[in-house]
């Protein structure tokens, strides 16, 4: 396999992870399309679904069929009569559920994943990419704000740097910053009581983090960010801060 780059990471990945052959799937949490696109040039039938209306036309005009929804009242919650009924005729009709950094902001955690049971056949498979941010430690923290203040001093990140003088540690800062998030420890248990775990793997995250807030779009400079993590974390200086998982429907 090639070297493996910011932007190859997650479709190499589910090349391994994904069944052989055309899946029909349900991308809960899509955001603007990308990975459901993605999975749709390579021959599955893709169901995206997302709560944002922004994420779903961005969906939609990258040729996704995408659909305004809760994933807890799926299909029900469908707001704007497009229902996709030729994928989802109200049966457990997804060979897969694809849920990339979709899971930490879903609330009630537990009852999201129930609705993602009942939604996938008999041995189905739950594909999930996720962000452990409170697997983050005083380094990665410092690390996160550090390398996000430097990138927006030179003019190519979207990143709020902190006022200078004496101010909060990072670890705080970072904790602030994501208490809304469902931490991946409760995660890992809820999917661990519901499912068949399949694989399990740490992943670094951080650079893919401050990826999604560059303004400059350097393939150079994500993959940069990429390599000094992954060094740092087989270095033992930093945490991996995400994990991947696959599981099966019992």
């Amino acid at each position: 396999m090639d070297t493996e780059t910011m932007d190859n990471h997650q479709y190499a990945w589910l090349s391994e992870a994904l069944p052989r052959g055309p899946q029909r799937i349900l991308d809960a949490g899509c955001g603007r399309g990308e990975l459901a696109a993605a999975l749709m040039r390579r021959g599955h039938q893709v169901t995206a679904i997302d709560i944002s209306q922004e994420a779903v036309e961005a969906a939609r005009a990258a040729g996704v069929l995408a659909v305004r929804a809760d994933i807890v009242k799926y299909p029900d919650s469908a707001d704007d009569g497009s229902a996709p009924v030729s994928y989802y005729d109200g049966g457990s009709l997804f060979d897969v559920v694809v849920m990339s950094l979709a899971l930490h902001h879903m609330h009630p955690l537990e009852a999201a994943l129930d609705r993602v049971l009942s939604l996938l056949v008999p041995g189905g498979l739950l594909v999930v990419d996720e962000f452990a941010w409170d697997w983050a430690d005083p380094a990665a923290a410092t690390w996160f704000y550090d390398a996000g203040s430097l990138l927006a001093a030179a003019g190519v990140a979207d990143f709020t740097r902190e006022p200078s003088g004496p101010g909060r540690h990072p670890v705080e800062r970072w904790r602030e910053a994501h208490v809304d998030h469902a931490p991946a420890d409760d995660m890992l248990a809820a999917l661990a009581e519901r499912f068949e775990v399949v694989t399990m793997r740490r992943e670094p995250y951080l650079s893919r983090y401050i990826g999604g807030k560059l303004t400059n779009g350097s393939t150079d400079l994500l993959n940069e960010l990429w390599r000094i993590e992954r060094d740092r974390i087989a270095a033992g200086s930093l945490p991996h801060t995400g994990f991947r998982m696959t599981a099966r429907k019992m």
